[in-house]
Order: structure tokens, then C-alpha cells, then sequence
């Protein structure tokens, strides 16, 4: 029966790369006061590491009284070190390290070619996900668009800030971010964000971009040289936002000042879509992006139909997201639009399948509503020995004490 010592061989050979015992290489890590030696092991790292077996060759390595002197500037001591014992020992304890430190082994694991090391990160990142990329989404979009090696998790940082673009879009770094990533996720059909809010963030990227800091509550201060220069900064982007889903009269209150940024052609078909639907522009009118709904809710938004989604289907966490839901949304009727006459609420909602009803309570934001899976009919069309109702068992009514707290949901099934 063989016995496993693993680990007694990695503390020992651990122990060479702390004493330095038998050196025949040093490897000065960072510049300036920041430079730090590590007394290392030529024949460890090359065994290793496909990397250090070629930069250490006859060839390659320069030699001072007998030692090779291996100098790499642009790594940090502290992410030397962390590299070194992984060679050494085969051991990183991930759980130690803050985000930046994760992101820059990510980065030093593949400039080094050790893919093993590198696809751990990348594991390890999406694993945690939720602290990573909230908390870097700049950081790690670039890494991942500068390394061939990220694929993985290149394609899980698009897939998740698609799905919560406000993850990036908020972020602090936002106006930091390259025009060419920026241009990438306005190609996205898979963007989860109102075309609206999609060009407030992008105005916000354009104008901290301008040589001068602007008002835009104040456009009449504006000169020709600065929608000119606005115009440059945004020429790219502008054919890659979804215009024509923009409501009117938001373009109209928020946009329309800003016409001399705007081809004069597309700025022509906008209008005109606006006013004859019917016309195709010349310009191509891009696809929906994909949503949760094709309309605007007033009173409740994609995380509110997300888990209402769950309630239907009596899915316990974790509930459905924009990806795994099974239903879309489509409203049929608002009061304050439509009116309060129940005629019209039947006309407009009968035989239309599940429906669910919100309100909102005047005295204090509460809002309530119901699930029914059963069409709505005109009354007495259905009709039964007790009268005129139908009975049904997944029917469920809800309330969100605030709007902005999911969490304050209570359900109350029959």
C-alpha cells in the first residue's frame, strides 16, 4: 500500500525557497526601493514552469559568480513571492488574498505560461463572483480582453454584467473604460438595460472625455466647438444604440438638444419613426435588446417580475434570473393611462390568459397584488351551479412593503 507524503514533500521543498539553502539563481522582483531578491532554484523552476525552462538556458541566463541574475520589474515582490511558493509548494491560499491581488495573478500566471495556475483563478473568480466583479468590473473586463487565456472567464463577466449592466455601468471606473468595450456591449442584444439609461451612461463616459467640463441641465452655454467635440468623442457609439426603442417623448425631453451630435440622416429617421412607424427609415432600426418585457412598468421592475416568476412556478431560492425564467411580461392595462372603469379593465384584459394585478397604496407606497392563473372573462360568461366564478388552487396574493427592497416581499398563497 503506497502512502501519500505530499505534503511533507512540499513543506520540505517549501523550506529551500525560504532559507535559500543551495541557491544558484536570484530573482530581483519590482524596481527602485520596491525591488526585492528571492534566492531561488534553477532546476526547481525549470522542472516547473515551461517559462523559467527557457528564460533560464544557457542561452538566455547571464550569470554573475556563478549565480543567475534573473530580474522581472514589472512583477511586485508580494505577487513574486505568492508565484514562487505556488512552484515551490503547489499551494495558494486564495481565501488570504484581496481581489486586486487575485487579478494580478491572474495577469502574472499568464505572462509566466503556468495555464493550470491561471485557469484556477478564473475558477476561482467566477466561484465569487459576487464580490470580483462588483467590486472590480473594470479591472477584470480588461484582463480578460488582454489575455487569450481568459476565454472562460471573459465569457462569464460578459454573460453576468449583460444580465446586471449595472454592475459596470455604476461603477466608478465606468468613464475609465475603453471606447472598444464600451462599443461591445452596445452590440449586445443580451443588454438588460432600458436604450435610455444605456445613453445616460454613455453621455457621462462622452463628457468626462471633453477637454472642459460641461453642464448639460444647461445646454444654451454650449458652444458649436463643444457639441463638435462631444460629436468626435461619441461618433463610434452612436450608430450602436437602439434609438428607435426609445420612447418619444424621452427622446424628445432628454435627447432632442443634442441633435448636432447626430448624423443629420439618422437624427431625420428618428423623427420621422416617431411620427410615421409605418415608413421604414433609412437607416436599419436595430433589434430588441432582450428583456424580461416589451413595456415599461411603472411600478415595479425585472427584479420584482423575477421573483414574482418564482412565486408562480413555487420555485424556492435560488430563484429564476433574466436567463432561467420561463416567461415574459406584457402589460395589458394601467389605470392611470386606461382609466378605473371596469369595462374597460375587461376589455382590455379578458381572455388573455394569467395576469397579475399591483397597486400601489396612496397612504404609504405599500404595494400589493395578485397572481391568477385562470383568464378573466365578462362577467356571468362563466358561470357555474354557485354562480359566476372559477376555482383554482395556484392563485397567490403579494406586497412589497418598499419598492426598493425586494426583500420586504410577504405572499400569502390560498
Amino acid at each position: 500500500m503506497a502512502e501519500n507524503f505530499l505534503l511533507d514533500l512540499s513543506q520540505d521543498i517549501g523550506q529551500l525557497l525560504t532559507t535559500g539553502d543551495g541557491h544558484d539563481l536570484i530573482i530581483q522582483a519590482g524596481e527602485g526601493q520596491n525591488m526585492k531578491e528571492f534566492f531561488s532554484h534553477s532546476l526547481i523552476l525549470s522542472a516547473r514552469s515551461t517559462y523559467f525552462k527557457t528564460v533560464l538556458s544557457k542561452e538566455w541566463a547571464k550569470k554573475e559568480n556563478g549565480i543567475i541574475i534573473f530580474k522581472k520589474p514589472n512583477i511586485s515582490p508580494e505577487i513574486m513571492e505568492l508565484i514562487l511558493k505556488y512552484l515551490y509548494t503547489g499551494l495558494i491560499n486564495f481565501d488570504k488574498q484581496n481581489g486586486a491581488i487575485v487579478l494580478k495573478l491572474l495577469v502574472t500566471s499568464d505572462e509566466l505560461n503556468l495555464q493550470k495556475l491561471s485557469d484556477y483563478i478564473q475558477t476561482y473568480l467566477v466561484d465569487n463572483q459576487a464580490e470580483y466583479l462588483k467590486n472590480y468590473p473594470v479591472d477584470i473586463l480588461r484582463i480578460t480582453f488582454q489575455y487569450e487565456g481568459c476565454e472562460g472567464l471573459r465569457k462569464f463577466c460578459l454573460d453576468s454584467i449583460c444580465e446586471d449592466p449595472k454592475i459596470l455601468f455604476e461603477s466608478p471606473k465606468f468613464i475609465s473604460l475603453e471606447k472598444d468595450l464600451i462599443i461591445l456591449f452596445l452590440k449586445n442584444n443580451e443588454l438588460e438595460m432600458e436604450e435610455i439609461e444605456i445613453w445616460e451612461f454613455v453621455l457621462k463616459w462622452a463628457l468626462a472625455r471633453m477637454s472642459t467640463q460641461h453642464n448639460v441641465d444647461n445646454l444654451s452655454q454650449w458652444t458649436s466647438s463643444n457639441f463638435e467635440e462631444l460629436e468626435k468623442i461619441l461618433h463610434d457609439l452612436i450608430p450602436h444604440i437602439r434609438w428607435f426603442q426609445i420612447p418619444s417623448k424621452l427622446f424628445w425631453r432628454k435627447i432632442n438638444q443634442f441633435e448636432a451630435i447626430f448624423p443629420k440622416q439618422l437624427y431625420k429617421d428618428i423623427i420621422g419613426y416617431y411620427c410615421d412607424p409605418d415608413t421604414p427609415p433609412t437607416n436599419a432600426i436595430l433589434p430588441l435588446r432582450r428583456n424580461l418585457s416589451n413595456i415599461d412598468f411603472n411600478l415595479i421592475d425585472r427584479d420584482h417580475l423575477l421573483l414574482i416568476a418564482s412565486w408562480i412556478d413555487k420555485k424556492e431560492k435560488p430563484f429564476y434570473n433574466i436567463k432561467s425564467t420561463p416567461y415574459l411580461f406584457k402589460l395589458l392595462y394601467r389605470a392611470s393611462r386606461d382609466g378605473f372603469e371596469a369595462a374597460k379593465f375587461h376589455e382590455l384584459c379578458d381572455n388573455k390568459g394569467s395576469t397579475i394585478m399591483i397597486s400601489k397604496l396612496k397612504e404609504n407606497s405599500r404595494l400589493i397584488g395578485g397572481y391568477n392563473p385562470l383568464s378573466w372573462h365578462p362577467y356571468n360568461s362563466y358561470t357555474n351551479g354557485s354562480g359566476s366564478w372559477q376555482s383554482t388552487s395556484d392563485s397567490f396574493l403579494f406586497s412589497f412593503t418598499k419598492k426598493e427592497e425586494i426583500n420586504s416581499a410577504f405572499i400569502t398563497r390560498v
